[in-house]
């Protein structure tokens, strides 16, 4: 609109006459600036509204936007004030065949007789190459006999003939949108490979279709091939930068390579293209605490929490700074906001059960270990703490039951056996 704007401004100036404005509009309709050349007309219909010539250009500029009622409206205005001009007559009533044609392939399309629509069309066509309408409606019904590729070249042709009608491209998006779709009902069944090829073919429809890029990303990502992953988010934010989701990915793909200073740019940038993705601010947060860089862990994860309060992973993590730092207490009251709102949250119980037997609340220890094996059973750190409160209440043989399952795990192996070590020697 701006650019419209500056050419209106900039060459007001330069039409000392009717047929300026005229040989301008002819030179925008070459150049296929339909949109500057309409304004320039309705400009110049208010100075000259009784120029035949005029209204005979606005009529084709109408036409060339698929406007056939104003097309045919400015050129029968044309011929009132110019009624001996045969030029004008013979547009008129080619216009009028043209819209009586196309109505009647639409009659055929309704009609339900697709075949025989496509063939109607298609001979108009070739005789109406410069008409973009006519290969939209082309586009329409291939689409209704579910040959999308035909009707996604139709459309195009549309878009190329009038790149000014928005409606040419929302129906490529429109099909695009249905691979898309396709895409999402194979990625939710794990068909990853088909899935891939609908996203695929989406952006072959429309190669500026930032969501399915992501979409094949994610699928990409969830078969750990990161670098066609990485490669396809690098090309989205090509396309648009202002992807926060993208960003984010970047950073887990980062991570899960091990690369933690990339993968803190990225989860920064998602942040500070989107000051409310708490998810970002998780991602961000849990990355800082396994850096052990615990304020940055602890400024990042509040920031998601008082956008979500209710995001139980975050308090999950914060409560873990905490007690990384030493505030137990601060620790045991985040454990505890995470367990409200996910009360499947073995992994919180467990660190709750380490938390109390921390301060030496064993019956809370005890019961928090238990709530978290309820949950996932032979789940060794849970058993481990278990058996440290049920040793430190006294109950032997409960605490040895429960250090022989943690010993189960080769991770927690060394450490149950070293505590039943110690109370076979009476310690």
């Amino acid at each position: 609109m701006k650019r419209i704007i500056f050419f209106i401004l900039y060459t007001s100036s330069l039409f000392s006459n009717v047929d300026d404005y005229i040989s301008q509009i002819n030179s925008l309709l070459t150049e296929k600036a339909y949109d500057e050349g309409l304004v320039l007309f309705e400009k110049a219909i208010k100075e000259y509204d009784a120029s035949s010539k005029l209204f005979f250009v606005g009529g084709k500029l109408y036409l060339k936007l698929d406007d056939l009622d104003e097309a045919n409206k400015n050129i029968i205005k044309a011929i009132e004030l110019d009624s001996k001009n045969e030029e004008y007559r013979a547009r008129q009533k080619e216009l009028e065949k043209f819209k009586q044609l196309l109505l009647s392939a639409r009659k055929t399309f309704d009609s339900g007789m697709m075949d025989d629509a496509i063939v109607e069309y298609e001979k108009l066509a070739l005789k109406y190459p410069s008409h973009a309408i006519l290969f939209y409606n082309l586009g329409l019904v291939y689409k209704a006999n579910s040959e999308l590729i035909s009707a996604v070249d139709n459309y195009k042709k549309a878009q190329n003939l009038n790149p000014f009608e928005e409606k040419y491209f929302k129906a490529v998006k429109v099909i695009a949108q249905m691979s898309a779709k396709e895409g999402d009902v194979e990625y939710r069944r794990q068909e990853f490979d088909l899935a891939i090829k609908k996203y695929e073919q989406a952006i072959d429809y429309f190669p500026e279709y930032t969501t399915a890029m992501f979409k094949l990303a994610r699928t990409y990502y969830k078969l750990k091939d990161f670098e066609s992953s990485m490669n396809i988010l690098t090309k989205t934010l090509l396309i648009d930068p202002n992807q926060e989701q993208s960003e984010k990915m970047l950073g887990d793909i980062y991570r899960k390579l091990d690369d933690p200073d990339e993968a803190i740019k990225h989860y920064a940038l998602a942040v500070e293209i989107n000051s409310n993705y708490y998810q970002a601010y998780y991602s961000l947060g849990s990355l800082y605490l396994s850096e052990g860089l615990f304020s940055n862990a602890q400024s990042a994860l509040m920031s998601a929490i008082k956008i979500e309060p209710t995001y139980s992973k975050a308090y999950g993590a914060l409560g873990t700074v905490e007690q990384e730092l030493g505030n137990i207490d601060a620790s045991i009251k985040n454990y505890l906001e995470a367990v409200k709102y996910d009360k499947k949250a073995y992994d919180i119980y467990y660190r709750l059960a380490s938390a109390y037997n921390l301060i030496k609340l064993f019956d809370d220890a005890k019961t928090y270990a238990k709530k978290s094996v309820n949950i996932k059973r032979n789940y060794a750190p849970a058993y481990f703490e278990l058996g440290m409160a049920e040793k430190s209440l006294g109950n032997k043989v409960a605490a040895k039951d429960a250090f022989e399952k943690a010993k189960k795990d080769r991770n927690w192996r060394k450490s149950a056996q070293y505590e039943l070590d110690m109370m076979s020697k009476g310690l």
